[in-house]
């Protein structure tokens, strides 16, 4: 069995090493995905766990990485992720629909035309799937809601559309980051690097799935980058989703 005992700190979050480091809203989320690959979640105290994400909301609806803090795109999906994972997310929503709506409005507002991770703040590539796939999960979960609500007479009729992003122009941003020697950076004319090269590929991936046609063709001059074929992405994990089936096969 795996024993995470010396990374928990304060019973709620995790910390990167035992002794000596940072305890946030990350390795909470990296917790919960190794707990969700092993299909063991006996590590993990799941009530605790998530009374620590719902702590670290900010007042404009966003998480931070820690209670207090300024709500950040990275954060916010690690919180996001982390209550999908230990099958909390929907359980979240129902009980604060509020927040919920809040906080897709806080997402959607980090466009300009690619994503930033917090107010004023630049665009970077990578925030394109942070932000995006946190919309991405809380697409679902509000779609499993709205489904399993029969009897909805509190005038809540609206529902999350994929539309709520300019899909065109936060993909038009992505590419213009691919350089010339490979890979994607952060912002245009920037070095490119491997972190933002696979976040960027990430959200061109999970693109697809909320708009099979984002770019229209109409003038007919779309070049060879818009033709993206990419395998489709277990966003909570942030892998492609055939290779999920390893982890079933192997534990």
């Amino acid at each position: 069995s795996t024993n995470y005992s010396h990374f928990y700190k304060c019973t709620t979050s995790f910390q990167c090493i035992s002794v000596g480091s940072e305890h946030d809203m990350r390795f909470l989320y990296c917790a919960c995905a190794i707990s969700s690959m092993l299909h063991n979640w006996s590590a993990i105290n799941i009530p605790a766990a998530t009374s620590y994400i719902t702590s670290c909301k900010s007042y404009d609806g966003a998480f931070a990485l820690i209670p207090g803090q300024e709500g950040h795109g990275g954060s916010t999906f690690c919180a996001v992720a982390s209550l999908k994972l230990m099958g909390q997310l929907e359980h979240v929503l129902i009980r604060d629909r509020t927040w919920f709506w809040s906080l897709v409005r806080w997402c959607v507002a980090r466009q300009v035309k690619g994503m930033q991770g917090r107010p004023n703040k630049n665009e970077d590539t990578c925030y394109s799937y942070w932000i995006g796939g946190a919309l991405s999960l809380l697409l679902q979960a509000n779609a499993s809601f709205e489904n399993n609500s029969c009897n909805n007479n509190d005038g809540e009729q609206q529902s999350v559309s994929d539309h709520l992003l300019d899909l065109p122009s936060l993909k038009e941003y992505v590419l213009s980051c691919q350089t010339d020697m490979g890979g994607f950076s952060k912002t245009f004319g920037a070095a490119p690097d491997l972190l933002h090269s696979f976040y960027s590929l990430a959200w061109l991936s999970l693109s697809n799935s909320y708009n099979h046609n984002i770019h229209d063709d109409t003038d007919g001059d779309n070049d060879d980058r818009d033709n993206i074929s990419l395998r489709q992405l277990d966003c909570a994990l942030g892998i492609p989703l055939d290779r999920t089936a390893i982890f079933q096969k192997v534990f």
